[in-house]
């Protein structure tokens, strides 16, 4: 009875081994056959791009439009700040006081011994003097002395003003190209044509704006986004 059990044990294991073997062939066929697919696919891709030509990329086709300001300026409010001052008194030698010394009248009185011969000899008296009545009066010299200060250390304390004008902006496009005129009349802004584009001027010929400030103020127009347009000179002639 055991026989027969491990022998039916035994037959089932082969026929599951057989059937593991047949998915396993299935599958990769199935994979074989989407990955031909795939590299199909991207071939086909591949053709159709050659055939268009690779892409370009768009040009700025509308007109821009830029901000323009003015450059407003006004000077800062500023105020010297400096440090404390240091200083010494400085004099020079001075001399000796002059001194004056002033006495009394003096009094003096004449004295003789009460006992004298006048037979023997002339009298022998003396003058006797009281003590001097005298003081000293003294002046003393000018001072000559006079401050002396290191060098002052100062600077510059600055804030922004109050009231400074701000500036004024203008949002300029261009124009689109049917609205452009004379669009033909318009030329590079050479030496030449820079000439024809300056205002005629009346009045004092000090204030008519010179050469460079004319083509200074074409070339910020044009870093600003304006079209470079001056009218053309004509060509000179050839002989």
């Amino acid at each position: 009875m055991k026989a027969v059990l491990l022998i039916a044990l035994l037959a089932m294991a082969a026929v599951a081994a057989h059937a593991a073997e047949v998915d396993t062939e299935v599958n990769a066929e199935v994979d074989n056959e989407a990955e031909a697919e795939t590299d199909v696919a991207v071939e086909a891709d591949m053709e159709v791009d050659a055939e268009k030509g690779p892409k370009k990329a768009k040009k700025n086709c509308h007109p821009q439009c830029r901000w323009q300001c003015d450059d407003p300026s006004c000077p800062a409010v500023c105020h010297p700040v400096c440090a404390r001052p240091k200083c010494e008194m400085q004099c020079q030698q001075t001399a000796c006081a002059k001194c004056t010394v002033h006495c009394e009248q003096p009094e003096c009185s004449v004295r003789c011994p009460k006992d004298m011969c006048e037979k023997e000899s002339c009298p022998k008296c003396e003058t006797v003097c009281a003590p001097a009545q005298c003081h000293t009066t003294c002046v003393a010299p000018k001072a000559a002395c006079a401050p002396l200060c290191e060098e002052t250390s100062c600077s510059w304390s600055c804030a922004k003003p109050t009231t400074c004008p701000r500036p004024k902006c203008e949002l300029v496009c261009s124009k689109p190209a049917c609205d452009v005129k004379d669009k033909q009349k318009c030329c590079k802004c050479n030496q030449k044509n820079v000439f024809l584009a300056m205002p005629p001027f009346e009045g004092d010929s000090q204030m008519q704006p010179s050469f460079v400030e004319v083509m200074s103020n074409i070339q910020h127009q044009i870093q600003n986004g304006a079209e470079e347009c001056c009218p053309c000179a004509k060509p000179n002639k050839k002989k």
